[in-house]
């Protein structure tokens, strides 16, 4: 199954490719002139320098680009007391000219008469433009090509996002066994953006909910990803229950450069690497380990103890416990091991037998499909105690049937707590959700999802009426400490896409088989 997702990654990377140098619909020249206006840096290397006031202080383009002031969609937003003038072609070239607030008056502009006032800073009447504005000297292929994208630019906004509209898409299971928790969110979507729709939506902006089903089978499942986040037209991507699909789901928002906000999964993170366009509101197993293992090295005192990282016996789970692995080692264990499940049904006896030979303290699960109870029950009959140390995900209710003689040894980790939910955030819940009927088995990823929709929400009104799929990602890295009144406060940053790190710690009492807890928020 893992080549069978690898090979249809690879295909999607390549059919993406495909098709985002087609929806650019921009020529070469139009693209150079977009990176010119954004960032004040020319493609060819050519030098681009501003002067800036009357002293004329120079500055390199990319220090005041043009899109800076005038915006992305070249519209100009008043900040500071300047109001920077609407700069797309169609303004310009008003036949009846322009009358600025200052009372400065001009006919309209055309190319040699842009020239001009890029360069040396005079409208069409020969008038100084206002101080404020820099005057750029540029080679004439790179004024050209920002000429040529200026007359481009009120046609490009990116794809999902309107005049009067925000294209939001998600990927729910509407059949199978997880069809509640699709609908479920599908519920919970159509409520709230209605409710911020009949609230006069984002900056003037409605929302508007696309919904992509997800198949039960993984091959099938990202396709569907990829005709979401490529031909689903969407602006961005939320709340998508991505378990299974996590690496075609990160090529497709890195290529169509989506921003994905809060899919809803155990691996939220690539261990290789942080994608810079998908944003996660939890940790997942590598990071409620991380978190695990730091309570057994500074409270169980086991670091000069052999730690076992017992994992799936998949590419996957390899490449996890051998990162955990190489971590733990930093942080001063002795001796982390790592070791694939046995198959189920399979008899531990012998594990455990060579387990406790070896010495092992602890054993920390980074994976789903381990026999715990069978590892626990063959690790009393060999006289041997370990400290069980599961993610909270991971944990089946049987947890709390392990044998007696195991008091003490099993500790938990969970993103969340009761105590992170606020009333007034649970009646807000309830309240969209009333009448639906929910499955209590399913109210954590409704919780979440939820979460995952107020941060997006938050970061949409943050960016403002000027609006990209850029801008909005750059806003998300500045969150710091949002309160959702549903999961820990959020911070993001440039190299942070996890938003909640730490984990709520709770000892399983096998004496009441109920679960107790350890303490506050832990980072790992």
């Amino acid at each position: 199954m893992r080549a069978l997702l690898e090979r249809v990654a690879c295909a999607l990377l390549a059919a993406l490719c495909t098709c985002a140098v087609g929806a650019a619909e921009l020529t070469a020249q139009e693209q150079a002139g977009q990176h010119i206006y954004l960032h004040g840096e020319s493609p060819s290397g050519a030098r681009i320098v501003a002067r800036i006031g009357m002293a004329g202080l120079e500055l390199s383009g990319a220090a005041v680009a043009c899109g800076n002031c005038h915006g992305e969609d070249g519209r100009g937003r008043a900040e500071g007391g300047v109001v920077p003038s609407n700069i797309i072609w169609s303004e310009l070239t008003k036949p009846y000219g322009h009358h600025h607030e200052s009372g400065r008056r001009h006919g309209p502009f055309d190319d040699a008469l842009l020239l001009r006032a890029v360069a040396d800073g005079i409208d069409p009447d020969g008038h100084a433009l206002e101080g404020a504005m820099p005057r750029y000297a540029m080679s004439a292929k790179d004024f050209s090509a920002l000429a040529a994208y200026l007359k481009r630019l009120e046609t490009q906004l990116d794809t999902g996002l309107g005049a009067e509209s925000i294209r939001i898409g998600t990927l729910l299971p509407l059949s199978g066994r997880l069809q509640p928790l699709g609908e479920g969110l599908r519920a919970l979507w159509t409520a709230y953006f209605a409710a911020l729709n009949d609230r006069g939506g984002i900056h003037g902006r409605r929302l508007e909910l696309v919904v992509e089903a997800l198949p039960e089978d993984p091959a099938q499942a990202a396709l569907r990803a990829r005709a979401l986040l490529v031909d689903g037209r969407v602006f961005a991507v939320l709340a998508p229950v991505a378990a299974g699909i996590e690496p075609v789901l990160a090529q497709a928002a890195t290529v169509a450069q989506v921003p994905v906000i809060g899919p809803l999964t155990l691996f939220p993170e690539d261990i290789r690497a942080s994608n810079p366009n998908v944003f996660h509101l939890l940790p997942g197993v590598p990071e409620l380990a991380q978190v695990l293992a730091r309570y057994a090295q500074r409270e169980l005192k086991l670091a000069d103890k052999p730690i076992l990282l017992w994992h799936p016996d998949t590419a996957d789970g390899r490449a996890t416990a051998k990162a955990l692995e190489a971590s733990l080692g930093q942080a001063g264990w002795r001796a982390p091991r790592s070791l694939p499940f046995l198959p189920r049904g399979a008899s531990h006896e012998a594990l455990a037998v060579r387990l406790k030979q070896d010495d092992v303290a602890a054993v920390l699960l980074v994976g789903a499909g381990g026999d715990v109870a069978a590892l626990a029950a063959a690790a009393v009959r060999a006289g041997w105690a370990p400290q069980l140390l599961l993610p909270g995900p991971l944990a089946s209710r049987d947890i709390v049937t392990l044998p007696p003689s195991l008091r003490g040894h099993v500790t938990l980790a969970y993103p969340t707590a009761p105590e992170n939910q606020r009333n007034d955030a649970m009646r807000d819940y309830a309240a969209l959700m009333q009448g639906q009927g929910l499955q209590r088995a399913f109210q954590p990823a409704q919780l979440n999802a939820y979460a995952a929709g107020l941060l997006l929400v938050e970061g949409l009104k943050r960016t403002g009426r000027d609006l990209s799929r850029r801008k909005l990602v750059a806003t998300l890295e500045t969150v710091q400490g949002l309160e959702t009144g549903l999961v820990p406060p959020l911070s993001f940053n440039a190299d942070r896409r996890i938003g909640a790190l730490g984990a709520y710690l709770v000892s399983v009492d096998l004496d009441t088989k109920g679960l107790r807890p350890l303490g506050g928020y832990l980072l790992p």
